[in-house]
Formats: C-alpha cells, sequence, structure tokens
C-alpha cells in the first residue's frame, strides 16, 4: 500500500525542518527503519527513516525548508498506482519557504522602509543596517514608541516607587531604626519627574542608537498608499520592502457615557498631576491589575471590574488566585463576571448575578485591551490582508503583499514589546535572504504586579486540554533560604511538564523576581530539555533561583526542600 513519508514533529518547539540531504534516491529499494534522509531543526541533525518496506517511488522536496506535518516523499510497490498521492499524477514539490519579493524600482532610495520607532520598528531598522540594507525609520510621535513613552517603561517607573514604599515600611523588620516607617509616602511630583527624566535618557539613547548605526529617522505622519513608497512632510521616500510596526492604542467599549471626562485610557493613567481619590478600573487583565496596585499603594480607593469570572484570565488560574487574594488583602476590591453597562458621569453601572451595581470614581480607567493601529496606511489599496482589526502575517511576518511585512502590536499576535522586537530581526533576515521564522511558544509574558508574575508555555488547563495526562510540580517561595531573607515569600514556582519524556511545557511563576527567572525556563523549553536535565543544572546558594531548581526536581522526581 502506498505510503507518505511527512516531515516528522520532534519536540514541541519544531515546526518545520530543513533538508539537508536524501539518503535514497527515486527507485532504491527501502526496508523499514531504514534512513531516507537527513533533516536540520532549529536544534539538531537527525535522519528521518522508512515507515514501510518498499520502493521509493517519489520525492516531493529536495533541500526543501518543510513544515511538519508536509509530505516529503511516497514509498510503495514498484507497479502500484501513486497518483493520489501525487495530485493527478504529476509530481508535486512542498512548496519552498518563499524569499521576499520586494518592489523592484530602479530609482529605490532605500531597501527597507520602516513605518513606527518603537520596540519593533527602531530594533529592526537598527539590525537591517548593521546587516547592509539602507535603512529609512519613520516615527511620527517620540522614538520608542508606546512601550517606552506611555506604556512599559513609565509604568514600571511607576511601580518602582510604589514597590520601594512597600520595602521602607518593612524596614524595622530589618532592624533599621531612625525612620518613621509609617508615615513615609511617595511625593507624586517628584515621582513625576523622574518618570519624565527616565523616559528621556531612554529615547535619546534610542536616537543615538538609529545614528550611530547609520538609519535615517524621519519625524513625521508616514502614509503609504502605493507599494514601496512612503510620503511624509511633503517628501517622498521609494524602497524595496516595508516594514509595518505602526503599534496599537487602547480600546475602548461602545457603552452610553464612555465619553465622559472622567474615562481616562492607560496612556492617560499616566500623565495624571495627582494621585485620584478614588479609582475605577474596568479590565482585570495585565493593564488594568498594574494599575490597580500601583493607585492603592499611592493610596487610592481602588475597585477592578472584569468581565470574565477572575481576573487575568489569561494566566495560569494558581497564578491569577495568588495576586487576587494579595490584592484584596491590601483593600483592592474585585468584581468579577461583572459586564459594564453604563458610564453616567463618575459612576461606571454594571451587572453582576443580574443585578445592576453602581461604582463612583475620581477617574474611570477603562483598560480592556489595545487595538491594532495602522493609520497612514492605505491597506485596502495596496491588497494588504487583515483579519479582526489585524494585519495579517505569517511566520515570517510577511503580509499578503510580497515586500511588505508587518510587526509587533499592528498584526495582532502578541501584544509585547519584547515579541515585537524579536519579530523585527526575523523580517529582516527575511528580507535579506535568510530563512527564518517566529516562534510564539516560547515568548515569556510578564505582569508587573506586587508580587510579580512570569511565565512561559501552556498553562495547565491548556496542557491538559492538549495532552491528557502531565506532570505538574511546584515549590513555594516560603521554602527558599533567600526569599525568606528578602522577606519575600509569598507564591511559587510552577512547572508543567509531558508524562511520558518529562519535557517542559510551561512554567509559570509568582513571587520575587520572576521576570528575570523566567528567562531560564525561556532558554529550557527553546532547547528542548527535560525536568530530568534541568534539575541537574547547579544553582547557587543561597539565590531565589534555587526555587526553578526545585521545582525542576518535583517535576523528574521529589524536591529536595519541600515535601
Amino acid at each position: 500500500m502506498a505510503t507518505k513519508v511527512i516531515m516528522p514533529k520532534l519536540g514541541l518547539t519544531m515546526v518545520e525542518g530543513k533538508i539537508i540531504r536524501w539518503l535514497k534516491k527515486e527507485g532504491d529499494v527501502v526496508k523499514k527503519d531504514e534512513p531516507l534522509l537527513e533533516v536540520e531543526s532549529d536544534k539538531s541533525t537527525f535522519a528521518v527513516e522508512a515507515p514501510v518496506d518498499g520502493v521509493l517511488r517519489a520525492i516531493l522536496a529536495e533541500q526543501d525548508v518543510v513544515p511538519c506535518g508536509e509530505t516529503i516523499a511516497v514509498i510503495a510497490g514498484t507497479d502500484e498506482n501513486i497518483s493520489a498521492l501525487l495530485g493527478g499524477g504529476q509530481k508535486t514539490s512542498v512548496k519552498k519557504e518563499m524569499l521576499s519579493t520586494p518592489v523592484k524600482s530602479s530609482d529605490a532610495d532605500y531597501d527597507i522602509s520602516v513605518i513606527g520607532g518603537g520596540p519593533g520598528g527602531y530594533v529592526a531598522a537598527i539590525k537591517a543596517s548593521q546587516l547592509g540594507a539602507r535603512v529609512v525609520l519613520f516615527e511620527k510621535d517620540a522614538l520608542g514608541g508606546v512601550c517606552l513613552n506611555r506604556g512599559c517603561i513609565p509604568t514600571k517607573t511607576l511601580l518602582k516607587s510604589v514597590k520601594a514604599l512597600k520595602q521602607l515600611k518593612k524596614f524595622q523588620g530589618f532592624a533599621i531604626d531612625g525612620i518613621d516607617h509609617q508615615n513615609a509616602k511617595v511625593n507624586f511630583s517628584k515621582l513625576n519627574k523622574r518618570k519624565e527624566d527616565v523616559i528621556r535618557h531612554l529615547t535619546t539613547g534610542v536616537a543615538g542608537l538609529l545614528k550611530a548605526n547609520g538609519v535615517t529617522v524621519v519625524n513625521g505622519n508616514a502614509q503609504m498608499n502605493e507599494q514601496g513608497i512612503v510620503e511624509a512632510n511633503g517628501l517622498t521616500y521609494r524602497a524595496k520592502n516595508v516594514i509595518i510596526a505602526t503599534g496599537s492604542k487602547p480600546k475602548l467599549i461602545p457603552i452610553p457615557g464612555i465619553d465622559s471626562p472622567y474615562v481616562i485610557t492607560s496612556e492617560q493613567a499616566l500623565f495624571l498631576e495627582k494621585v485620584p481619590e478614588q479609582v475605577v478600573i474596568l479590565g482585570g487583565g495585565v493593564i488594568g491589575i498594574e494599575f490597580a496596585f500601583i493607585f492603592r499603594e499611592l493610596g487610592a480607593e481602588v475597585a477592578v471590574v472584569e468581565m470574565m469570572d477572575r481576573i487575568l484570565p489569561a494566566i495560569d488560574e494558581e497564578v491569577a488566585l495568588v495576586i487576587s487574594n494579595v490584592m484584596k488583602s491590601s483593600g483592592i476590591n474585585i468584581y468579577t463576571s461583572s459586564k459594564a453597562k453604563a458610564i453616567k458621569g463618575n459612576t461606571l453601572v454594571f451587572e453582576k448575578d443580574g443585578k445592576e451595581y453602581e461604582l463612583n470614581g475620581d477617574k474611570i480607567l477603562v483598560s480592556v485591551g489595545k487595538a491594532p493601529c495602522f493609520d497612514g496606511i492605505d491597506v485596502d489599496k495596496l491588497g494588504i490582508k487583515t483579519e479582526k482589526g489585524a494585519i495579517v502575517t505569517d511566520a515570517s511576518l510577511r503580509t499578503s503583499v510580497p515586500g511588505i511585512y508587518a510587526i509587533g502590536d499592528v498584526n495582532g499576535k502578541h501584544m509585547l514589546a519584547h515579541t515585537a522586537s524579536a519579530e523585527g530581526i526575523i523580517a529582516v533576515k527575511n528580507i535579506l535572504g535568510k530563512q527564518s521564522r517566529m516562534d510564539y511558544s516560547t515568548v515569556p509574558q510578564c505582569v508587573y504586579s506586587l508580587p510579580e508574575i512570569a511565565s512561559v508555555g501552556l498553562t495547565e488547563r491548556q496542557a491538559r486540554k492538549l495532552h491528557g495526562n502531565i506532570i505538574v510540580a511546584k515549590f513555594p517561595f516560603s521554602a527558599n533560604g533567600k526569599a525568606l531573607i528578602e522577606d519575600e515569600t509569598t507564591g511559587f514556582v510552577k512547572v508543567i511538564a509531558s508524562e511520558r519524556y518529562k519535557e517542559i511545557l510551561g512554567v509559570h511563576i509568582v513571587g520575587p523576581d520572576a521576570p528575570n527567572m523566567i528567562s531560564e525556563a525561556v532558554l529550557a523549553m527553546k532547547l528542548e530539555c527535560t525536568a530530568d536535565e534541568l534539575s541537574e543544572i547547579i544553582h547557587p546558594h543561597p539565590a531565589i533561583s534555587e526555587c526553578l531548581q526545585e521545582a525542576f526536581y518535583a517535576a523528574a522526581f521529589k524536591p529536595i526542600h519541600y515535601f
């Protein structure tokens, strides 16, 4: 019976394999389990073996990059009809990874135009210039984009001060006298100045990096109505390839009163002149929760209203529960399974369990997510495909139009700054002829709550749905010496592994230094490590990172310092 030979998936993160060479040729007799060809994945080189005895009747891919699961050959009897497997009797070919098809223009000014100077755009521009491309970058506002100017950086600057305040109030427990712990407070005016200083320092640094790498920077609104032609400030710029990196903007929900002067977005919340006495936060996702901690520690009364049945719905349930309990103990009111109905002046009206409730606030922060933004890009005229308001891209960041790429929030895949930067580098590599694909399965995500959260891979619920029986192991920070010294014992490290091979499927951390520690787990998953291998990695002592090793011990067999 005719049998297909497919590109195998050998590991959680493997999405494709590159055929290095065939060890057999068409017409050769092959035996089951005999090596047919050599394939290279992102980790190693391996041989693909014949699944059955027979004759290698057709090779459908030579030295191609082939997605896992695609047919690469057919084995059958000598006289067996295999036309059904070959598309009507014609030999087919697995589609090769499409190289960039740039706009061909003899008078192109640049090799690459990058529209947007955020963490995706400016990283792409620098990388492209480093690789020898002529690059122009367009930014209508400040370099660094939303993340640096109105998002990640200013938010974490505020969080650092409120975290420092919490630490200060613990100093008496650290045997430090002479400080008025109870009356200590954050000077909001000085904090705003510090925030602006941090932003200014980093935007100046980005400008310096772009200049040092020879990138032409154009400050102005970029418009693209024709492929490869960008207009800004009355001038026209022509490029063979374009990378769209125009980011996103805060979403607003269509309810009555959403235009109330009391309503603010997450961006506006960063530039308040004084701390509100009462804050109502609509949305219990990452941004909403971070602001809940900020405003509460600054002295405001805070309430969070979330439509789902729990806060942080994209985070592992056990991790989200820890944060929920911490928030409640700090005096933050949480209303889940609650649907916003209207905003009446400074009052949010919402429905919960069939009843209507009202919450008053000096500010109503609407934090229900972000929407891709590609203002100035005529996607319809250009023929760029969009879905659900985002530009559609493949794993190589190509849009439906050859020579046009889209990275970061604008493609709606992973609205994270570090994802945008990684996508920018991959887009540039593909433009310059080096095939490269984005692996979203090992992208870490963090919540800068108090305590912090960091995770990578599958949640426990997702892992059980996809893999059935799994290993779930945890190690609490309360059993770690360094965490006890730091008085940071809330939370745990949670490891999820496959039952058969103990390959790491997900790691979730809620506790001190979580965003820094998660990088070890990202590397482990990228290299397809097992719990057994990771338990042998020696960590320094005393260190909070020992909790990772203990969690891997627990997944492999049993933890050493906990029972």
